[in-house]
């Protein structure tokens, strides 16, 4: 299990550079709720298909595997929405 994991840990090190970069810009956009959303729908599709281009790679793509990576996205989305619909401030 290690193994696998040193074996692929440059596209978790750069998903989680990505995710951080959102993350900041998120914050540093913080007075506009409209431009936190975009950030979040967009950074979204590049985790769905950051996800699916590595199992590509890596010729172990399925359609499960797609289908895991866009419920995973879809559920991400849902909670950011009811964040920002139900008032709580990010």
């Amino acid at each position: 299990m290690f193994d696998k994991f040193k074996k692929h840990i440059g596209y978790y090190l750069s998903l989680i550079v990505i995710l951080i970069f959102a993350l900041y810009l998120v914050v540093l956009v913080s007075p506009d709720r409209q431009l936190q959303m975009s950030i979040f729908i967009v950074i979204t599709i590049i985790y769905v298909f950051w996800g699916i281009l590595h199992h590509l790679l890596n010729h172990d793509l399925s359609s499960k595997i797609v289908i895991e990576y866009t419920l995973v996205g879809a559920l991400g989305m849902s909670i950011i929405l009811f964040l920002f619909k139900g008032g709580f401030g990010l």
